[in-house]
């Protein structure tokens, strides 16, 4: 009789034990810069086109990455991924923002493929999420030239670096401080074609 309740208790711990931890929901995540407030005093003359960015590795990758030793080793984050591969995206942001900023008489992606006067080019050095003791913090690096198109002459280069406190050590605090280091770039970019 003991044996006949003891059974299902034994059957059901048994079941439990094996039952699998709920999987995390999958997570997908945009950058996305704010237009710039005011138009450049010193715009391209012409038509800036503007081809998808490089990267390296898995800089380039949908995965949201994390780093916890300062960027010598990198993880990928298991369900946290951008809506499309940074390349495309950190490049329709640049082509957006810099039509928002009166850039150059027209700023088109390089699919168009029309005759332009300028040609932008990128590559993403970095984009991750850095742990921190105290705070996270996001860390953006791009590299942008413009090429003039008629001349094949370097107009502009140099690379970009934003490194911007997290709120706290989620991935939605990590986004948010990735978006805040983009507009930083951004902005700057657009500075020095206004300066050149």
């Amino acid at each position: 009789m003991r044996g006949a309740f003891f059974l299902p208790l034994v059957l059901a711990v048994a079941v439990a034990a094996c039952a699998a931890p709920s999987v995390p929901k999958e997570q997908y995540f945009r950058l996305v810069a704010t237009p710039a407030t005011e138009k450049l005093a010193h715009p391209f003359v012409g038509i800036l086109e503007a081809a998808p960015l490089g990267a390296d590795g898995v800089t380039g990758e949908r995965p949201l990455l994390y780093t916890a030793n300062g960027g010598i080793k990198l993880e990928q984050r298991n369900y946290a991924y951008w809506t499309e591969l940074p390349t495309a995206m950190i490049r329709d942001q640049l082509v957006a923002y810099l039509r928002s900023a009166g850039a150059a008489e027209q700023v088109v992606p390089s699919e168009l493929r029309i005759g332009a006067a300028y040609r932008l080019q990128g590559e993403i050095k970095r984009l991750e999420q850095s742990a921190g003791k105290k705070n996270d913090t996001a860390i953006l690096e791009l590299e942008l030239s413009v090429i003039d198109e008629a001349t094949d002459q370097l107009v502009m280069s140099k690379v970009y670096h934003a490194e911007t406190p997290a709120a706290d050590h989620s991935i939605d605090a990590a986004i948010a401080a990735l978006n805040a280091g983009l507009q930083d770039v951004l902005q700057r970019f657009a500075a020095d074609i206004d300066a050149r």
